[in-house]
């Protein structure tokens, strides 16, 4: 599946005031990364993922990004709380939850490998960062390898480092 543009669907923000958002209509018009994670604060996230993207933030902005969105398969609550813990208000950084998947799958990004299942991770999206501009996607990473489906090993290609550079080719 080659990805030339966003899908046209529905995440969730904000607990408990839920908002409904279309990917598509939210990123319209602007140049975002889209980083999609197995789950809140997974591994090796407390040291690396999220607080890379903090740590980056006016170098993202040099680059032309406006904005961060964050997601994972996991409802809105989790995500609210999480970002909260991860100190993302006032930032450029925005946490949505994709609590069916819809997201995860009509952008080919299910973890299907067998691993995760087998100690009860179903459902949950690939460790992945996309570029998109207007809608239209730049570049996708994806950190995963077939030991490390997660991408828990290794996710430097998800990173804010490695973006970084993916922006600045596009």
């Amino acid at each position: 599946m080659t990805l030339t543009s966003l899908p046209s669907v529905e995440v969730m923000q904000g607990f408990p005031d839920v908002k409904k958002i279309n990917i598509t209509d939210h990123c319209a018009g602007k140049n975002v990364i889209l980083v999609g994670l197995p789950g809140a604060s997974p591994p090796p996230d407390p040291a690396k993922q999220v607080p890379g993207y903090l740590e980056k933030q006016e170098e993202l902005k040099a680059a032309g990004i406006e904005e961060v969105i964050v997601y994972c398969v996991n409802d809105p609550a989790v995500m609210q709380a999480w970002g909260k813990d991860q100190g993302i208000e006032g930032s450029m950084i925005t946490f949505v939850a994709d609590p069916a998947a819809e997201l995860t799958k009509a952008l080919g990004m299910e973890m299907t490998h067998a691993g995760p299942p087998s100690v009860g991770i179903i459902g949950r999206c690939k460790r992945f960062a996309i570029h998109v501009d207007d809608e239209e996607i730049k570049a996708v990473v994806v950190s995963e390898r077939p030991d490390d489906p997660a991408g828990d090993d290794d996710p430097s290609a998800t990173l804010a480092e490695n973006m970084l550079e993916v922006v600045k080719k596009a």
